[in-house]
C-alpha cells in the first residue's frame, strides 16, 4: 500500500490538494508500518569498550555510567567486557575504545599502531603495596620475586620507584609476570611471591588475612595510570560518540565523588564487583577520598612520565613524545 501510494505521488499528475492529501496518507500508513511513532526516533549509538574487570578501581566511572544512565542519556549503548589484552582487541577492530595503562599506547605506537588517547581517567594509582605472608619489612625484599601484572607496566614501574625510595636496588628483586590483581594475590596467599602491588579491595583482603600493607595510594605521586584509547581513525570517523563517551564517564566522577551518592554507589557497585558490604565500603571509601579519579584535562606532561620511564628501561629505542598521540579536544567538549 506504501509503495503504491509512493509510486502515485512519483508518477500520477495531480493537483496540490489530492497530492497534499496522498502525501499526509503514505507518511501516515509509514509511521504505524513501523510499529510506532517512536520508531522514527534516531537509533541508539552502540559502543564496544574493553578494560579492566570491576575489580579494578578505575574502571568503576565506566560502570557507574552505565548503570546510572549517564551513558544513555548521551544515546550510548555500551558493551563493556573485561580485558587484559584490550591493546591488541582494539588494534584488532574487536572495541572502540579500550581502558588501558599508560605504558601499552606508548609501546604500540611507537611500533607503528595508529591509536589516540582522548582521556585522562586517572593519574593516581589505585594500589597498594602489600607483603606477602611472613614478611614484616620492605627490606626482606631483597632477593625476593615480585609479581606484577605484565612486564613492562605500569604496576612494575611503579614497584620500582618504590623500592628506589627505600633504599632498594631493583636489581635485587626478581620480576615475575602474574596477571591481574587477582592472580597476583592468589600468588602471595600461596608466598609464590615476596610482594606486590594489588587493587584496593584485594588489598583489604590481604590486610584481613594478617599481609602487611607497606603502601596505599596516598603514597604514590602523580602517576601515569590510566588512560582512555581508541584507534586514530576510528575516532576520526566517530568524533561525537567519543565526546558523548567522555562525557558520560567525566559525569559519573562527578557523580561518584558527592558525598550524598556514597551510599547508593555502594548499592550500585556492589552487585558488578561481587563484593561483600565491608570490603565494598573500604574499598570505595578508600577511592574518593584519596582521588583516585581524574577530572582534570588530560595532561602530556604527565603522560610523559611512562615514556621517560620505559626508554631508561630500555623498552624504547629512542624518546616517545606522548603529545603526539594524546588528543584534548575531545576531553574540551565533553565538558565544556
Amino acid at each position: 500500500m506504501i509503495e503504491v501510494l509512493r509510486k502515485t505521488i512519483e508518477e500520477v499528475p495531480m493537483k496540490p490538494k489530492v497530492l497534499a492529501a496522498v502525501g499526509f496518507m503514505a507518511c501516515w500508513l509509514g509511521g504505524f508500518s513501523s510499529g510506532s511513532i517512536a520508531a522514527s526516533a534516531p537509533p541508539l549509538v552502540q559502543l564496544s569498550a574493553g578494560g579492566f574487570g570491576s575489580d579494578a578501581v578505575s574502571s568503576w566511572p565506566v560502570y557507574v555510567a552505565q548503570e546510572k544512565g549517564f551513558f544513555a542519556k548521551e544515546g550510548i549503548q555500551l558493551t563493556f567486557t573485561r580485558s587484559y589484552e584490550q591493546m591488541m582487541a582494539l588494534i584488532g577492530g574487536s572495541f572502540d575504545l579500550i581502558g588501558e595503562a599508560a605504558d601499552s599506547p606508548i609501546l604500540a605506537a611507537d611500533k607503528g599502531a595508529e591509536i589516540v588517547v582522548v582521556y585522562d581517567l586517572s593519574r593516581r594509582p589505585s594500589q597498594f603495596m602489600v607483603l606477602a605472608p611472613g614478611m614484616n619489612a620492605i627490606s626482606d625484599l631483597k632477593g625476593k620475586t615480585i609479581g606484577v601484572w605484565k612486564i613492562p607496566s605500569t604496576d612494575q614501574m611503579l614497584t620500582k620507584k618504590f623500592l628506589a625510595k627505600h633504599g632498594i636496588d631493583a636489581s635485587s628483586v626478581t620480576f615475575r609476570r602474574i596477571g591481574g590483581s587477582r592472580d597476583r594475590f592468589a600468588a602471595l596467599q600461596t608466598r609464590q611471591i615476596g610482594a606486590t602491588v594489588l587493587s584496593t579491595a584485594y588489598a583489604f583482603r590481604a590486610q584481613e588475612e594478617g599481609m602487611r600493607l607497606v603502601a596505599s595510594p596516598a603514597d604514590w605521586e602523580t602517576f601515569p595510570w590510566t588512560f582512555v584509547v581508541a584507534r586514530r581513525n576510528w575516532a576520526e570517523a566517530n568524533k561525537e560518540s567519543i565526546i558523548k563517551y567522555v562525557r558520560s564517564v567525566y559525569r559519573a566522577t562527578q557523580w561518584l565523588y558527592d558525598p550524598a551518592n556514597y551510599e547508593e554507589a555502594v548499592r550500585v557497585l556492589s552487585p558488578i564487583t561481587k563484593f561483600d558490604d565491608k570490603v565494598m565500603r573500604w574499598a570505595l571509601k578508600g577511592s574518593i577520598e584519596q582521588k583516585i579519579y581524574n577530572l582534570e584535562k588530560p595532561s602530556a606532561a604527565v603522560f610523559q612520565a611512562a615514556a621517560e620511564w620505559l626508554l631508561s628501561e630500555g623498552f624504547l629505542s629512542k624518546p616517545f613524545d606522548t603529545s603526539k598521540i594524546l588528543d584534548t579536544r575531545y576531553y574540551e567538549q565533553a565538558v565544556k
